[in-house]
């Protein structure tokens, strides 16, 4: 790996995000799982929704593949998360709460949707990403009113 590609942050590790797109999609194996749970992460807060799927289902792999249950569960809340905040539909994301409900009840924590993406309390972490939804959808529907 390049000297560049790689470099520190805090006590933290971070990969260049394009070297991390490159190895999620020809060696996903060779990343730990909890790297490419929080680089889902970030590439969902930016926006990047299909890249988030992608490197959510490498992570799975690999906490499936390491029997971690508990980050797998963890995961996959996020994962629902994540594709309710991408539909852009207030009704639609409503809808999918309930199943990202069930899911956080099982949970006392949950890795934050701001980087560096430490575990938290679950239940803040909810209540933080329903805060930015939102302030997301009324963003929306004052930009709507302005252009009518």
């Amino acid at each position: 790996m390049p000297p560049d590609a790689v470099s520190a942050t805090g006590n933290h590790l971070v990969l260049d995000d394009l070297v991390i797109r490159a190895l999620t999609r020809t060696l996903p194996g060779l990343l730990p799982a909890s790297l490419l749970h929080r680089s889902a992460l970030a590439a969902a807060a930016c926006g990047r929704h299909a890249e988030a799927e992608q490197r959510f289902e490498a992570a799975a792999r690999g906490y499936r593949d390491q029997l971690d249950v508990e980050a797998l569960a963890r995961l996959r809340v996020q994962q629902r998360m994540v594709r309710a905040r991408a539909t852009g539909d207030p009704v639609r994301e409503a809808e999918m709460m309930l199943e990202i409900v069930r899911g956080l009840n099982r949970l006392d924590r949950l890795e934050s949707f701001t980087a560096p993406h430490e575990l938290r309390d679950a239940r803040e972490v909810l209540s933080e990403w329903l805060r930015g939804s939102a302030e997301a959808f009324a963003a929306d529907a004052e930009e709507v009113r302005l252009t009518a």
